[in-house]
């Protein structure tokens, strides 16, 4: 199919590759034009802007930080929507605020194209291996026309109409964040009374708590391994849009306000652009580890 993926960052440019070796016709836009070239030399072509990325494309993804940049993406006149042609499907893959989703959902819908709104579940490591999972809102149609596509990344799950792809996302999103965070200050406890973290992962592993993100992020932990395959300033902006939403829904609980408030203090210390298991950091700094 013709393609367009705009959005390269670590997450953005490991599933344009899997599109692209799928076999795909690809067209990329990304602000940072560099982050393209690697894609470029293996058969990608550079769109010169996003409605330059929009011509002629029947599947567009977007891989976008945030509402703002879906928004910057996708208006004014060099904009995805200039350029859109009438039966694409624009399938947003970013992590936003269901309004973003419908919003664009509506631009999108005016100009005779389709939206899915399918955020993922998954950091560097299963984008890279094409295993995300993708929660998708939208018509039953216009993700059948996207999955030959979308299948080159991961599992697809139909979830509902536009709207509750995101939906979804925030609440794995919020169950995954407890997790991290109680990992983290799990394992300095358990260093404060004098266990080993190996034999604290061992025992997580071995029972009833035992969870890939445990293993995961407890190897990462165990080996003072914090290269990024997802950045903490990610993670905050994501739990911070979860707190807003729960607000929004009336559903908001004491530990998501916590935990939005550490991430702040951990991006404070300079953490960001460490993994997102960096916030055993802050924690072993509290405790004076």
């Amino acid at each position: 199919m013709k393609v367009a993926f705009l959005g390269l960052g670590t997450m953005g440019a490991a599933m344009a590759r899997n599109v692209l070796r799928g076999g795909h016709d690809l067209t990329l836009y990304n602000r940072t034009t560099a982050r393209a070239a690697p894609l470029v030399q293996e058969g990608a072509r550079l769109a010169s802007s996003p409605a330059d990325a929009a011509a002629g494309r029947e599947i567009l993804i977007l891989m976008l930080s945030d509402d703002a940049a879906v928004d910057a993406v996708a208006g004014g006149p060099s904009g995805l929507l200039a350029g859109l042609s009438p039966g694409a499907v624009v399938v947003d893959m970013s992590t936003v605020d269901r309004g973003t989703a419908l919003r664009t959902c509506e631009s999108v819908e005016a100009r005779g194209a389709a939206y899915v709104d399918a955020p993922v579940s998954g950091s560097r490591q299963p984008a890279v291996d094409g295993t995300l999972l993708i929660m998708a809102g939208g018509r039953a149609a216009a993700l059948a026309r996207a999955r030959p596509v979308l299948d080159c990344m991961g599992r697809v799950k139909h979830v509902g109409p536009v709207g509750h792809g995101m939906a979804m996302k925030l609440v794995l999103a919020t169950l995954g964040a407890h997790m991290v965070v109680g990992l983290g200050a799990g394992l300095v406890m358990g260093r404060k009374m004098g266990l080993g973290v190996p034999d604290m992962l061992d025992a997580i592993g071995s029972g009833a708590f035992a969870s890939p993100i445990f293993a995961a992020k407890g190897a990462k932990i165990a080996a003072r391994d914090f290269a990024a395959d997802f950045r903490l300033a990610l993670l905050h902006k994501d739990q911070a849009l979860v707190l807003d939403t729960m607000n929004e829904v009336g559903a908001a609980v004491p530990t998501q306000a916590a935990i939005v408030a550490l991430l702040e203090e951990a991006l404070a210390m300079g953490l960001g652009d460490l993994d997102l298991c960096a916030v055993v950091k802050l924690f072993e700094a509290r405790a004076r580890l």
